[in-house]
């Protein structure tokens, strides 16, 4: 089963980036400095039950389920998915004790629900997920038929509602997927929805369309509101198994020990259609909960195709040998700290408060050998790399005029990552090719085009000249950026720009889309850079922690700025892996070469430091 991705995703999106420095107000951090600690006073977690964009609370309807999508008719026949972006509403969570049952501390699950007379259940799962045994939230898998003009459907949903820790300071956030089905299997919509900021979440839909001729195939046409609107076409193609169908293959199937089975499958937190390959590997007697006796079950492995350069974890599922439902799943996933499980249990259960959430910092973070003092004012670093877990080991940091990888070892896939300090655009270099419309474009995440966040950008360039740089423009963004936002602010996910200038309080990818659209606002091509940064630890031995800044194009170059710091630059304690405009992104799909790297696990030391 690929349950185990969509959550990964989720939460790579709101725990990995490190903490932004404080305001320069803050005497006691001294500049060209991240501190890593606590948001205290001013911290909000995004609250369990979100409100309406009218301030009204989110209350379902007669005909609605806490948890699902809507469906209503769309006049002749059609259907449709509600694309209401706050949190569905959910059941207060439920403290149990820590040690009262098996590995994640839940009991088993009880019996299906039955029949009721206005729905038609199919199944309701409820899974604890926890991190090598510590809980993390739940995940409520469900699908019911439902029957509308006359015609009959089935509509899956899969709620995920995660707690995590950054810094000491839990963060709460929620996703939804679902589908809407034929009886047969066949999808005809999808929608997702995330949260992202402070009452904001991306919301879209997707519709199962034949294209236009010459090509005749299928595509998803994807949909959002507001800011998500525009073209987001994804490739299509029969046969792809949606939230309903997809724990039915394990009866379905009726493969033998050994036997596998390929099919497509959509993940929408990438928006992207992949091959998935599900082997039955056979049968085994083992208790899942504690307390509970050895019952047969049936063991099956399910490994998605690589997207990209990026190998997605395998995941291994235990099904009940009688019932054929999923009672267990787990996956190896080094970025959140080893095995990740997902265990069936009781609504109750699995709603029960998280008390004590995963620290993400201290396994989403590469421990360095040694300190390097005054790092951001530092010309160069040469850093020994060693990716033993990745085939190419050389393409997980990016190449690019201020980092270069030098002396590969293919046997020990160790390599040099020499990486210079970049303070503007360089004299006399050679020029890149100049940027498309993309890097200019007001873009979902990156969305300048509004009141807010072009008033901050006016703001920020007011004083400079008539002849100013965009390099000009670009440095007193950086600045007025860093005097203006309020540092600490874990509760936010990905917020987008204007959502930022609102609220002026993020961590650093709030610093950097809120940076990158004030410099496209003002006629600046920009773009995020995401990678790791030196940041001090405990002890005496630093870490690379991930992190967000933004580049922009001046002087025919692609140059970094990081508002987080103010510097007019950054030193070699910035090692990029990847950049991106978010031109028609919709998705966490950017994402990706990160989850990539956290997956392959670099270890780093420090080998030389130029001044």
């Amino acid at each position: 089963m690929r349950i185990w991705l969509p959550p990964c995703l989720f939460l790579l999106s709101v725990s990995w980036f490190v903490a932004a420095q404080p305001p320069s107000g803050a005497s006691n951090n001294p500049p060209g400095k991240f501190i890593i600690r606590p948001g205290g006073k001013g911290v909000e977690n995004l609250p369990s039950g979100s409100s309406s964009p009218g301030g009204q609370p989110a209350t379902p309807g007669p005909d609605e389920k806490a948890g699902f999508i809507v469906i209503r008719p769309g006049g002749k026949g059609a259907v449709f998915a509600t694309t209401q972006t706050t949190e569905p509403k959910q059941p207060s969570p439920t403290t149990i004790p820590q040690t009262a049952h098996g590995i994640l501390n839940v009991p088993p699950p009880g019996t299906q629900p039955a029949a009721g007379k206005d729905e038609k259940p199919i199944f309701d799962y409820w899974f604890a997920v926890g991190v090598e045994g510590q809980r993390v939230g739940y995940v409520n898998w469900a699908a019911k038929e439902m029957e509308k003009n006359g015609k009959s459907f089935a509509v899956g949903v899969r709620y995920l509602n995660l707690t995590v820790s950054r810094f000491g300071s839990p963060v709460t956030q929620w996703g939804e997927e679902s589908t809407v089905e034929t009886n047969a299997g066949e999808v005809l919509i999808t929608s997702m929805r995330q949260g992202l900021g402070k009452d904001q979440a991306l919301a879209l839909t997707g519709t199962v369309e034949l294209e236009q001729p010459p090509k005749k195939g299928k595509k998803l046409s994807v949909r959002g509101d507001g800011a998500a609107a525009g073209a987001s076409d994804t490739y299509w193609i029969d046969g792809v198994v949606g939230l309903v169908r997809e724990p039915k293959l394990f009866k379905e199937l009726k493969l033998k020990a050994g036997e596998s089975h390929e099919y497509p499958s959509y993940i929408p937190t990438v928006n992207r259609v992949v091959k998935t390959t599900l082997t039955f590997e056979g049968e085994e007697s083992r208790a899942l909960w504690d307390k509970s006796a050895a019952q047969k079950l049936l063991r099956f492995v399910t490994k998605p195709e690589p997207i990209g350069k990026v190998k997605l974890p395998a995941s291994t599922t235990w099904v009940d040998a009688e019932t054929f439902e999923p009672l267990m799943m787990e996956t190896d996933f080094p970025a959140l700290g080893g095995r990740l499980t997902f265990l069936r249990t009781t609504k109750e259960a699995a709603t029960a408060a998280v008390t004590r959430p995963v620290e993400v910092f201290n396994v989403q973070s590469i421990r360095l050998d040694r300190e390097i003092p005054g790092i951001h004012g530092k010309g160069s670093v040469v850093y020994k790399v060693m990716i033993p877990r990745d085939d190419d080991p050389t393409t997980v940091f990016a190449a690019d005029s201020r980092q270069v990888v030098k002396n590969l070892d293919e046997k020990t896939k160790t390599f040099e990552l020499h990486v210079s300090a970049s303070h503007g655009p360089v004299k006399d270099a050679a020029a890149e090719p100049p940027p498309g419309k993309e890097f200019l474009g007001s873009s979902f995440f990156i969305n300048w085009d509004n009141d807010a966040v072009k008033a901050h950008a006016a703001k920020a360039v007011a004083g400079l000249p008539a002849n100013a740089t965009a390099w000009d423009k670009a440095v007193a963004i950086e600045r007025w950026v860093k005097a203006n936002m309020k540092a600490f602010e874990f509760s936010q996910a990905m917020a987008t720009a204007d959502n930022v200038a609102k609220n002026l309080s993020g961590d650093c990818t709030e610093y950097a889309m809120l940076s990158a659209a004030m410099c496209r606002a003002v006629g600046v091509p920009s773009r995020t850079a995401l990678g790791v940064v030196y940041a001090p630890g405990q002890g005496g031995k630093p870490y690379l922690a991930y992190h967000m800044w933004f580049e922009v194009y001046a002087g025919g170059q692609w140059v970094p700025l990081d508002a987080t710091l103010g510097m007019s630059g950054v030193g070699p304690g910035h090692v990029k892996i990847t950049d991106h405009s978010w031109h028609e992104e919709k998705s966490f799909a950017p994402l990706l070469p990160v989850l990539r790297a956290l997956t392959a696990r670099p270890a780093v030391d420090v080998s030389k430091v130029s001044p």
